[in-house]
């Protein structure tokens, strides 16, 4: 859904005024409450609990953030109510709320959200503000009864962190379902009327303050008495205190002392106005001029209301519109209503039309329910549809649940929107059905623009469902309905998306590209900027399926940048999906993963399902590409799960296939059959190119593993053929290389030769898939490269097949610490050497027989190479023992070792003996210079940051503290002096990107290493210190600094230093 519009008078804390009185007993109460997780402040209207929270964050001893939210009757909409939640955060801290928006934005349900809602924002707190942080939510009583508000609030209270406080003001207690649980703990405190009420002496302060006279404290008792401290009237200018604290008096008090007090047509216009909730000169125009026979200067309107009215605020960036305050606003929409009742209903009228032409729709629609028209209401609901849908905002459904059932299923706008809004929903039968039913009836009525919009929904919910052919047809009478009307330029851009996409689901991505150009270059001309990235992405999908990666991951890249901007997590999880796949079909697994885990967390916090699961799928194929099929199968129990809950046929064959895949690579013949019998008939009867294609495939290699070699080359011809006539060029070749091992397998050479040269690509280099395959299919290529010694496309797959298998031992192990979302499966063995040396066998620490023992494992891991026994005895053990006895020491270190550690662990050859990289381990100084590698190679700061934070993370302590060998103090100061770089480097880089606090986090650290190079630690502190404008702390880091210089190493500060200290305290 898009965002919710954001009044900002609504989260800008008001502006104290002078004539408010400073009340020190309830200030210092409501200090020692922000000790406490929750304030109550609870008292009928006029007792001055907004005066108190205003004085509050205007006292000069505040100094934390403070969050200010004026609830109002349009809030008790949940997600409305959440939306400006989070903005009143944002508005004092400008870093918060990205991925909370995000959440927000593409709600589903919000009761099935809210948690996610609530633990991203919470860790977006504790993210982005290391302040105290008050919020403060003004009004409360206008949302009570709505459950889903007060359990948000109550698991907010429950989960945010030491550093915040939530103040809730109403005109009731709010009802918490926790709340007496929070009071029991000490987490809550609060003030009532009672303690709200003005006393005597605030009486005559307050009276002396604003008026200039004394009374006595007899008086003061008397008004006391008189009113129990009801105090509204004195909040404000050149008031005297009613006597009494109803609401008769008061509004008598409002018509005679302001209202009656200003000119006719001022009087008038504050009547009109009253029934809005704020205003400026452009929805005045809109609305109440056509109740005026000449035109007004509204600006002038406005400004003269707000001079004469000490019950205005004024509102917006520039402060050009206004609101009256709750109490005042109540009392002139009586009076209007009994002035002028004939007015109202028109003045409403018009007040809805003004919100729809400014889409602020829940405006709108807040305004139309007090017209009590149910027909007025269903035609405003129709006429947002369309907007609210393709944003996704679940609001609408609601709004349809309040219409009457009989509107609901006679009018077919509504039930397009209906189907539609199951389609979000993922209840695909339900919008086929409603559909159905709307395109039936829209065609009886012949309106054909709603005709569209309902062709359009229901040919995407065919295409979930895996019916092509039926979304093709729709399709294609969408666009025929919209190509030659100007007005529907947009749904024809949409249209021929739609068609674009459906031809790739079909394989037909050669044929997909003209139109998915084409509806981009509407959309950039049209400037729509929210769809131009959804066309990249998609455009980016066909080039990869025609094999053309440069232009794939340029239009990803360009894609990518878009959203990062605007901090769409929801389109970023489908995007991050797509490039996880493309990065895997170019053999950059490492780059695969982490978008594919990147993705994986964005549709979780955007709770995209059904990329959620698409993404499970592509991790899982990651893995059992990597043969880790533990970790594999994990993935596609995950997607199963989800998809249990979901109908898409779509997804259900994608995971079947991969798990068909996966059982074929771990040579289990009669589990891949089981998967492929359970959506063959369904593939055959799709009509895909592509699914069927992969049908084929996957029979054609079952072909070859169960010998039945002839029907595999019937099966592979198949596959080829399919991807080739649906442009999958990738897919093609991968059959390609199958069906060359069919026909070698079938003594048929030259056939084999043919259809492997083939392959040649027009940059005549192979790509990384084809050496996938080549390794997977190894074992029926054995022996051709010896058939055809001078081929060289035969040679180029041998070979690169030989250096994966290879390599796949160590991308595993890289590939694995990129691993968060789904937990990796452990490593056989996992090594620590930062702090005290540590050995994990299958997550059991491991016992070691002798010192000896344990510090010669360290040091072939340490070893940059392999060495003789006699050159690991020389280095370990010098002087201690003859040849002859050194030889019968190392055998029985050699052979306590592996007990220890497992046979393969060191690898004996040619008389060398070195620790096998080979096997399945995990390694944290690798891993260290791993991640400090990656953070060199990126330019992207953020990037940078991430990958050197997580090496400093690893370091728990020197290197292997409790060994004392040479090698063993020499590696150590080594690593050291890596560790001391990177600290400066990442220091360097908050500094740089803003997070001062985390920088100074990192200076500390490089100082307490005590070395004489940490000037440069010191000196990047200096630098910090003076952006935060603390000149104390830079005072005190440099006198730190120099009594180190003197003390520990006799030395004076260096003129640099010295330089900077002058010129930052000056």
């Amino acid at each position: 859904m898009s965002p919710i519009p954001v009044s900002k008078s609504k989260i800008i804390p008001p502006s104290r005024r002078p004539q408010l009185l400073t009340r020190k007993r309830l200030l210092e109460f409501m200090y020692e409450a922000l000790d406490k997780k929750l304030t109550l402040l609870s008292a009928p209207a006029g007792y001055g609990k907004t005066s108190l929270l205003i004085d509050l964050i205007h006292d000069e001893g505040n100094d934390w953030k403070n969050c200010w939210l004026a609830l109002d009757e349009l809030d008790r909409e949940p997600q409305r109510f959440a939306s400006y939640f989070v903005a009143s955060i944002a508005q004092q801290i400008p870093s918060f709320g990205t991925q909370s928006n995000d959440v927000l934005d593409n709600m589903s349900s919000f009761d099935e959200n809210a948690e996610r809602l609530l633990v991203t924002l919470i860790n977006e707190l504790i993210e982005n503000t290391n302040d105290i942080c008050v919020i403060i939510l003004d009004d409360f009583h206008l949302v009570e009864g709505v459950t889903a508000i007060t359990n948000f609030i109550n698991r907010f209270v429950q989960l945010m962190p030491e550093n915040c406080h939530l103040i809730i003001s109403s005109r009731k207690l709010a009802e918490l379902p926790d709340l007496t649980l929070f009071i029991a703990r000490g987490e809550a405190s609060g003030l009532d009327f009672s303690d709200l009420a003005f006393q005597a002496e605030e009486i005559q302060a307050l009276i002396s303050q604003n008026e200039g006279k004394h009374i006595s404290d007899a008086e003061a008792m008397r008004l006391v008495s008189e009113t129990e401290g009801w105090i509204t009237g004195l909040q404000f200018s050149n008031i005297k205190l009613p006597s009494s604290g109803n609401q008769s008096n008061l509004f008598n008090y409002f018509k005679q002392q302001v209202l009656d007090l200003q000119t006719p047509n001022i009087r008038e216009f504050i009547l009109r106005t009253s029934l809005f909730e704020e205003f400026d000169a452009k929805l005045c125009e809109l609305v109440l001029q056509p109740l005026y026979p000449q035109k007004q200067d509204w600006q002038a309107l406005i400004k003269n209301t707000a001079s004469n009215n000490a019950f205005t605020l004024r509102v917006g960036e520039s402060g050009n519109g206004l609101r009256y305050h709750h109490l005042f606003r109540d009392f002139i929409q009586e009076q209007f209503k009994s002035e002028s009742p004939d007015e109202v209903t028109p003045l409403l009228s018009n007040l809805q039309l003004a919100y729809e032409s400014l889409n602020e729709w829940e405006k709108a629609h807040h305004i139309c329910k007090k017209i009590n028209d149910s027909t007025v209401l269903a035609e405003m609901v129709e006429r947002a549809g369309s907007f609210m849908l393709q944003r996704a905002n679940m609001i609408l459904d609601s709004w349809l649940n309040e219409l009457p059932v009989s509107m609901l299923k006679e009018r077919p706008r509504l039930i397009s929107i209906r189907g539609a809004m199951a389609y979000l929903k993922g209840d695909l039968q339900e919008s086929l059905t409603l559909l159905n039913q709307a395109v039936e009836m829209l065609q009886r009525e012949e309106d054909t623009t709603e005709l569209a919009l309902a062709l359009s929904r229901r040919g995407n919910t065919y295409r979930l469902l895996g019916d092509y052919e039926k979304s093709l047809t729709d399709i294609d009478q969408f666009i025929n309905i919209t190509e030659q009307d100007e007005e529907l330029r947009p749904l024809y851009a949409e249209a021929l998306r739609s068609k674009g996409i459906i031809l790739i689901r079909l394989g037909l991505s050669r044929e997909a590209l003209p139109f998915l150009e084409k509806s981009l270059d509407i959309y950039e001309h049209l400037e729509e900027v929210e769809r131009i990235p959804v066309l990249l992405m998609d455009t980016g999908l066909a080039y990869r399926a025609m094999g053309d990666f440069e232009q794939t991951q340029k239009a990803y890249e360009k894609a990518l940048q878009i959203w990062e901007e605007t901090g769409n997590i929801y389109q970023q999880s489908i995007l991050l999906n797509n490039m996880g796949v493309f990065f895997q079909f170019l053999g950059r697994y490492e780059e695969a993963v982490l978008a594919f885990e990147k993705g994986l967390l964005f549709s979780q916090s955007s709770k995209n399902t059904r990329v959620g699961v698409l993404i499970s799928i592509g991790l899982g194929d990651v893995y059992a590409e990597l043969e880790d099929f533990e970790m594999a199968g994990k993935n596609y129990q995950h997607a199963k799960e989800i998809i249990a809950t979901i109908e898409d046929r779509f997804l259900q064959h994608a995971l079947v296939f991969s798990q068909a895949n996966t059982a074929f690579l771990q040579k289990d013949s009669a589990l891949a059959h089981r998967f492929i019998d359970s959506i063959k008939g369904a593939v055959l009867a799709g009509g895909s190119n592509y699914e069927a294609g992969l049908l084929a495939l996957i029979c054609g290699r079952l072909s070859l593993l169960e010998k039945h070699f002839e029907k595999a080359v019937e099966e592979l011809s198949h596959a080829e053929k399919y991807f080739a006539d649906g442009s999958r060029s990738v897919e093609a070749n991968i059959a390609r290389i199958w069906l060359t091992a069919s026909l070698y397998q079938n003594k048929k050479i030259d056939k084999a030769i043919e259809n492997v040269n083939a392959l040649i690509t027009t940059r005549g280099k192979l790509p990384h898939s084809f050496f996938v395959a080549a390794y997977q299919a190894h074992a029926w290529l054995s022996g051709l490269q010896n058939k055809s010694t001078n081929n060289r496309v035969v040679r180029e797959l041998v070979l690169g097949a030989e250096k994966l298998a290879k390599e796949l031992p160590s991308i595993r192990r890289q590939v694995k610490r990129h691993a968060s979302v789904v937990q990796p499966s452990a490593s056989k063995l996992k090594i620590q050497t930062f702090g005290n040396a540590l050995v994990y066998i299958d997550n059991k620490p491991s016992t070691w027989q002798t010192q000896a023992v344990r510090e010669l494992f360290f040091y072939f891991l340490k070893m940059h190479k392999a060495l003789t026994k006699e050159q690991i005895g020389e280095l370990l053990w010098p002087d201690k023992y003859e040849p002859s006895k050194l030889n019968l020491r190392f055998k029985n270190e050699m052979y306590r070792l592996r007990k220890v550690v497992g046979q393969n662990t060191i690898r004996y050859e040619n008389d060398l003996y070195g620790f096998n990289h080979d096997i399945d381990y995990e390694y944290d100084v690798e891993d260290f210079e791993a991640f400090i590698a990656k953070a060199k190679s990126t330019q992207d700061v953020k990037q940078k940051i991430i990958f050197y934070q997580k090496a400093v993370d690893l370091v728990q302590g020197p290197y292997l503290n409790d060994i004392y060998s040479d090698w063993a103090i020499e590696e150590r100061g080594r690593l050291e002096q890596i560790y001391l770089k990177t600290l400066h480097e990442l220091a360097d880089l908050y500094l740089r990107d803003g997070q001062l606090e985390n920088a100074i986090t990192i200076c500390e650290k490089a100082i307490q290493q005590n070395d004489p190079s940490e000037e440069k630690a010191y000196e990047i502190a200096i630098k910090t210190y003076h952006k935060l404008g603390e000149r104390a702390s830079i005072i005190r880091i440099y006198q730190r600094y120099k009594e180190v210089m003197q003390k520990q190493y006799n030395l004076k500060p260096s003129k640099e230093m010295e330089d900077l200290y002058q010129k930052l305290t000056k």
